[in-house]
């Protein structure tokens, strides 16, 4: 069973490590309860467990991009910075977003 767990975790993120936006970590989760448990997994996973200090909502410069930029305490008390990309998250509010700054054009 903790073989299935840690493939389920380990297939339903790609990217990179999450150290910068730029090698941001990326979920395949579609809503945001999933999302939210699946980050918690992978940063138990990576860091060998530990627990949430912060989790802030950030956008790339150009908007088209969402970040949960995540403060990590790691068991040995070490704070470590992830980023996860969460764009597919909020897909369906980007694209009206952009259809409505179209349309005041």
């Amino acid at each position: 069973m903790k073989l299935l767990a840690a493939w389920i975790v380990a297939s339903a993120f790609s990217g990179g490590d999450g150290s910068s936006c730029e090698q941001a970590v990326v979920s395949s989760a579609r809503d945001g309860m999933a999302l939210v448990q699946a980050q918690h997994q992978w940063l138990r996973k990576t860091f060998g467990g530990g627990t949430l200090v912060r989790q802030a909502l950030g956008a790339s410069s150009d908007g088209k991009r969402r970040y949960d930029l995540i403060r990590w305490r790691k068991p040995d008390g070490e704070l470590v910075d992830v980023c996860f990309d969460v764009t597919t998250v909020f897909e369906e509010t980007i694209r009206r977003v952009e259809e409505e700054e179209k349309e005041n054009k």
